[in-house]
């Protein structure tokens, strides 16, 4: 089995510090979440989103989540029927066939990817714990608390929501093994372990605040087309594979109209600039860094592009921008140069900033430039652009001559971008009401957009031309059965109703209206108010024993009080706990909570216990309750806001001992903590009470940015201010 991931997140949120700071926040809590929607210069339409109303707008997470719950009409229901309609979209939109993990970077320097809107959007398959990785956060997103629940050869996603009896519960959904865990007797999700975190872990949080979005800029003389069909331009997961190499060869393995392995997820985006020399508009396209520029019309032997000034560096800077990843590229252009002296080369970089040569003209004269820039490149450990999402390129120039003969010309860049086709906005039969929002578009230019799709293998096609935003129009498909599947993970269009490309351009606009009339926006809005269920049952249940206290399952320490007078099982359970067996070790502390007098033992294993064995650790010292804990625990709580998920849980032993000098340190911590760390905070100060408990709880009830945050603040306000039982015979 695969090792998932326990390993592979450290130093994630060690990192939060910094993004927090990128983010441009000021004091306060850390937001998830956090998107660029930043405009550049060249993106002549910025802000570009393709939306549909019978399928999940997947902009961002949170478009998705809200449109999955609208769609499938759960909005107003309850907090399971929204979990099942996320549970059934996440089977519809990710393939639970993937190998290894993501990896993006330049070669030598790859990092894990842990975005989940990357994962959802830009790869669409997974192996269990990328799956949990995607569903977890698009629950958060919808204002809730989940984490994900694994050990060293499963993981699933947990999600937090209150049941039919008015408690709050963690809910178990497995997206690899395509069940969830199922409690017969109370008819209501279940969880995996029992108690939950039963030898396994919530998670480090592995989700980056900073995520990325599907906002697209478009520039002139670039054409972007999306397609159903890959046609082999895939950036493969790898590493920590547990199957052979001929095994992920076959996976990736293109053939024409493959649809299964990695093709029942992957489209591909191809990306084209080619500046046609306009003078008038050329320097719309241009990205920040470009300067003393010119652009005159194509003649033999002459520079189309070349410096406005002789003797003065020139630098035309083209920004190639995300939302996708690229597989492949290649970048093909005419440099010019009059004199030896003449500066005349092109550049690369992923950054704007640090820059990597490609091609220099040496010799006066022209020479027609082909560079590859994709998957061969790197392979060869030539420059390249492989696995990044924006980058740039950029021609040098500088003469003291004729500006017109130093220069370049017929520059053409191809990209292939690997895409999610299921993310895509996919037709489904009947009306279809679409929308495209982006921001004011530059004054001359209109937005052509075409889809096209086949019915019973027959081309059809749609072409809108926008000039204002956002642009409603609709497109009725003949009624024919929808597909529906059980195994949505291996297929994908595949039915009679077949999605082949959308193609997005810009195009100078001839001053009239729009080719089609936009349809009106009160009738557009009303149609993405509607709901439209997906026909698919993706109903499949494991079934577990119920609980027997919902402390088992809510998700605080501790999760029983059971207390235990045994010499000879507490000792032996002392073997394990410093056994070199992790499982065992975990297993063993949290057994030994039902133990107080081995609360000596826990506490010389605490200062040294890794992040994992922390946890357990925590679960035992709040169930024993004893104050001896409290100074030791505190020396750890030093660790935060590093130190996850062992040192998520130290509030909870903190409030089972009940001493309240330890809210300062809480409290203390709450400015510089992740959500997950504040959600357990807010608890513990609900338990432990006293006036700066409840400032404490105050702020964050009104100001914290998670919901759920928020409502567990509200909660404990409750708890603190609820009038003391009456005790009266």
């Amino acid at each position: 089995m695969r090792l998932c991931g326990l390993c592979l997140v450290v130093g994630l949120l060690a990192s939060a510090a910094g993004a927090a700071e990128r983010a441009g926040e000021g004091p306060g809590y850390l937001r998830e979440h956090v998107y660029d929607g930043s405009v550049h210069a060249g993106d002549t339409l910025a802000r570009v989103a393709l939306a549909s109303n019978r399928w999940p707008d997947c902009t961002t997470l949170e478009s998705a989540v809200a449109d999955i719950f609208r769609i499938e009409g759960v909005a107003a229901k309850s907090d399971q029927d929204k979990a099942l309609a996320l549970w059934k979209w996440c089977r519809i939109l990710m393939s639970a066939t993937g190998l290894g993990y993501a990896r993006e970077g330049p070669r030598g320097s790859e990092r894990l990817c842990c975005d989940p809107h990357k994962i959802l959007t830009v790869y669409g398959h997974h192996q269990c714990d990328g799956l949990s990785w995607t569903m977890v956060p698009l629950w958060r997103a919808a204002g809730y608390m989940a984490l994900d629940e694994c050990n060293f050869g499963h993981t699933t996603a947990a999600l937090r929501y209150r049941d039919a009896d008015g408690a709050l519960r963690y809910h178990s959904f497995d997206l690899k093994r395509n069940y969830y865990h199922w409690d017969e007797q109370n008819q209501r999700v279940a969880t995996r372990s029992l108690p939950v975190m039963r030898g396994m872990v919530f998670r480090h949080v592995t989700t980056p605040r900073e995520l990325h979005s599907l906002w697209t800029s478009l520039h002139p003389d670039e054409i972007v087309r999306r397609q159903w069909q890959n046609e082999g331009h895939i950036v493969p997961n790898g590493g920590d594979r547990s199957e052979s190499a001929a095994e992920h060869e076959a996976y990736y393995a293109y053939r024409p109209g493959r649809a299964g392995g990695v093709y029942a997820a992957a489209g591909e985006e191809v990306q084209t600039l080619a500046p046609t020399g306009r003078p008038e508009t050329f320097a719309q396209g241009l990205a920040e860094g470009s300067r003393n520029v010119a652009c005159s019309p194509p003649a033999e032997g002459r520079a189309t592009f070349h410096p406005q000034q002789p003797g003065e560096p020139a630098e035309f800077v083209y920004r190639f921008a995300p939302p996708y990843v690229v597989a492949d590229a290649r970048c093909e252009v005419t440099l010019l140069k009059a004199a030896r002296s003449d500066l005349c080369r092109l550049l690369v970089s992923r950054d704007g900033a640090a820059w990597t040569p490609l091609a220099t003209q040496d010799q006066p004269g022209q020479q027609r430039v082909a560079v590859d820039l994709g998957h061969e490149a790197w392979t060869k450990d030539l420059p390249n652009v492989y696995t990044a999402y924006a980058f740039f390129l950029k021609v040098q120039l500088q003469t003291a001559g004729d500006v017109r003969k130093t220069g370049f010309r017929d520059l053409t860049v191809v990209v292939h971008r690997m895409l999610n086709k299921r993310a895509l906005p996919n037709l489904r039969p009947g009306k279809n009401v679409w929308k495209v929002a982006a921001d004011p578009i530059a004054q001359g230019f209109a937005l052509e957009l075409a889809v096209e799709y086949r019915i019973d293998g027959r081309p059809r096609s749609e072409t809108r031309i926008a000039r204002r935003f956002p642009y409603y129009f609709s497109i009725d498909v003949p009624d024919v059965p929808e597909e529906v599947r059980a195994d949505y993970d291996e297929h994908f269009n595949e039915g009679r109703l077949q999605m082949t490309a959308l193609t997005m351009r810009l195009r100078p606009a001839d001053g009239g209206e729009e080719q089609t009339p936009p349809l009106p926006a009160a009738a557009a809005l009303a149609a993405f108010a509607q709901s439209s269920p997906h026909p698919a049952d993706l109903t499949r249940k494991l079934t577990e024993r119920p609980e027997r206290d919902v402390r088992q399952t809510d998700g605080f320490f501790p999760q029983s009080a059971e207390t235990r007078d045994d010499e000879a099982t507490m000792r032996a359970l002392i073997r394990e706990l410093r056994s070199p067996c992790v499982p065992r070790q975990w297993l063993a502390a949290e057994d030994l909570g039902a133990y107080p007098k081995a609360l000596d033992e826990l506490l010389a294993v605490l200062p040294a216990a890794d992040s994992d064995l922390t946890l357990f650790l925590c679960k035992a010292l709040a169930q024993i309750r004893d104050r001896r804990a409290l100074g030791p625990l505190l020396e750890k709580w030093k660790r935060v806001p590093g130190g996850a998920p062992g040192t998520r849980y130290i509030p909870d032993a903190l409030a089972a001992i009940g001493d309240p000098s330890a809210v300062p340190h809480l409290a203390a911590a709450l400015g510089k903590c992740r959500f997950d760390l504040r959600f357990h905070i807010a608890h513990a100060l609900g338990v432990l009470g006293g006036p700066e408990a409840e400032r404490a709880l105050q702020d964050l009830a009104r100001n914290d940015p998670l919901p759920a945050v928020r409502e567990e603040a509200g909660r404990a306000l409750a708890h603190l201010r609820a009038p003391p039982p009456d005790t009266r015979r």
